[in-house]
């Protein structure tokens, strides 16, 4: 019998080089990207509410997912009920076409109706994404006062997150 040392050693070389490549390979089905957890939406959310809480305004927060699912929401005393759907509205809005809401309400107003028959838009402001990374994690919709005021609650909640993140 050849050196049967020499033999496991070949093999063993084998094998990690077939492990690296397939490491390698792998990398470029899949992304790292970041995902906004349930810890992370609180932190929004809680910010977003101390912002509406310092201001006197009663509304409902909603933070999405990637996908646009309701991830947490928040609904303060003494908001009217339609204020639930209209914040999960927003928020799927931003996070479907990955901009603030706001920027259909300035469309519309400019004259731009048709852009309101897209599928799941609400033209209001108030709806945001969150980006991480460059990466689209979830969205954030407010309703309950103006829609500049809900946008102004919404953006302390990713301002919240992006300083505990250090971004």
């Amino acid at each position: 019998m050849k050196n049967p040392m020499k033999k496991i050693i070949t093999t063993l070389t084998v094998l990690s080089l077939l492990l690296v490549n397939s490491a390698l390979y792998a990398s470029n089905l899949l992304t790292n990207a970041p995902v906004l957890t349930l810890d992370g939406a609180k932190v929004i959310a809680a910010a977003a509410a101390k912002k509406a809480q310092t201001e006197n305004w009663n509304v409902v927060i909603v933070i999405s997912d990637a996908a646009g699912n309701v991830k947490y929401l928040e609904r303060m005393e003494d908001v009217q009920l339609s204020g639930l759907e209209v914040a999960i509205e927003k928020a799927k809005t931003a996070v479907l076409y990955r901009r603030p809401s706001q920027v259909f309400e300035e469309r519309a107003r400019a004259g731009d109706t048709p852009i309101t028959m897209l599928p799941d838009v609400l033209p209001f402001a108030g709806g945001l994404p969150i980006i991480i990374d460059g990466q689209l994690v979830g969205a954030i919709g407010v309703s309950g006062v103006k829609p500049t005021q809900d946008a102004e609650i919404a953006q302390a909640g990713i301002d919240a997150l992006l300083k505990q993140l250090k971004k």
